[in-house]
This record gives structure tokens, sequence and C-alpha cells, in this order.
């Protein structure tokens, strides 16, 4: 459209550089762009007179080789939770948490007391612990983290990247997102990668039951072993104002 063709024929700068992303990942998508997608695009530029554009970004400022979607319940975050962000921090060049937000009394998650371990809470949380990963770290929450996922592959990569789908390897986390690459545009890779860390032993659910009374004692156990005393203090404020929210 002539909007877009004025979006991409303007000079790049830092404050409009993803608007300019987000056309040319829309040409990727539309016109399939696969296996030659270095050479195509630069005969689009060279189309629309973009050698100021070509100059100021590269095809390594467009895309983002490697990135790893890690979906979750995260309530409450736990030291376990933090390797697996941290194991996809280390091989990715961008991790996405989506942190669930449901709705559903069901997918609720309470302490054995009738605290509600909320997306905020665990969000604030997980704030804490990846303090010291950002920017790489990213925290979204969303009512449909799976459906998140699939949109994302679908409609915000482009070709040459490789998507890291971060799961647990419990219950039928892989087989959810079985389905991922069918969505994804050409030339983009989707691959389930199962994280396990059977040297931890934890899990939410341990962690819930000693939180309707936390202290700085018995929280540590389920804490990063990074966190200074002053941020397990911080994560320990959070938990203090868990309520029985109504469901």
């Amino acid at each position: 459209t002539d909007s877009e063709r004025e979006v991409v024929t303007q000079d790049v700068q830092p404050e409009n550089a993803k608007e300019v992303a987000k056309v040319l990942r829309k040409i990727v998508s539309e016109f399939g762009l696969g296996e030659n997608f270095n050479s195509k695009i630069d005969n689009i530029w060279e189309n629309l007179q973009l050698s100021d554009l070509r100059s100021k970004l590269s095809i390594e400022d467009v895309k983002k080789n490697t990135i790893a979607l890690v979906p979750g319940s995260f309530k409450p975050p736990h030291k376990g939770h933090y390797a697996m962000i941290e194991h996809f921090a280390n091989i990715a060049d961008e991790v996405i948490v989506i942190i669930s937000d449901p709705t559903s009394p069901k997918s609720i998650r309470r302490t054995p007391a009738g605290k509600q371990v909320t997306a905020r809470e665990a969000y604030e949380i997980l704030e804490i612990y990846t303090r010291k990963d950002s920017p790489k770290v990213k925290l979204i929450t969303n009512d449909q983290p799976v459906k998140w996922v699939y949109d994302y592959v679908a409609d915000d990569t482009v070709a040459g990247q490789n998507i890291l789908l971060g799961v647990s390897g419990k219950g039928d986390d892989v087989g959810r997102y079985a389905n991922a690459q069918k969505y994804a545009p050409e030339g983009v890779n989707v691959e389930a990668s199962v994280f396990t860390d059977s040297d931890l032993n934890i899990s939410a659910t341990d962690f819930r039951k000693i939180i309707d009374q936390p202290s700085m004692k018995n929280i540590t156990p389920y804490i990063p072993s990074h966190l200074t005393d002053s941020e397990i203090q911080e994560v320990l404020e959070v938990l203090l104002k868990l309520t029985e929210k109504s469901s």
C-alpha cells in the first residue's frame, strides 16, 4: 500500500525501526519468501529505491535468529522455572515468557488456605528473578498462552528464524504445540525444546503449600540461588500480599 511504501522508504531511526520491520515481515509472509530470502529482499529494496535504508538496516536488524517462547503458569515461580528460563537465555537471542492469566475457576491456583496466586504476582516475582537477564528476557501475561504462541508463530516470525517452544515435558506440554510448524511462514523453523532438571525436584504445588505463612526461611529453598537477601525480601513481600480473591 502507499502507506506501507512510505514507511519502508523513510530513513530508519530507532523510533521507527520496529514499524519498518513489521512491514518487511508482511512482505515476507505475503510473498512467501523462503530459502532465497536475502536475495529477494534485496530486490524488493532496490525496486523501492531503498539504498539509504539498506545502509542503515541489515537483515539481522529485521530478524533475531533464535527466539525462545516459554509459556507456563508460574504460580508461584520457583527456582526450577528460573532454571528453565536461564537455559533458554543461554541459547537464544531472545526469550519471551508467557505467564498464563486464567479466567476459568478450575485453572486458578490457590494455596491450602485459599489464597489466590495471580498472574500479577507471578509477573512481579519473575521480574525479580530475571532482573539480571534483562533485556534479553521479556515477560508478558495472557489468558490464552497456547493461542498466543500459535499467533506469534504465524504473525510475528520471518524466514530464517528458529523458534524454540520451551516446555517442561510434563503432561502433554509437547503435544499442545505439535501443529505449530504448520502455522509458521516458509523458512521459519519451529521446534519444541524440552527442558528438565530432575536435580531440582521442586514444584509450584509444593511451593504453594508453604506460602500461607511465608518467611525468608521457608521460601529460600524455592528461590533461585543468584538472588540477594534484599531480592528474596522483595519476593517475600509479594507473597505476603496474597489474598483470598474470589474465583
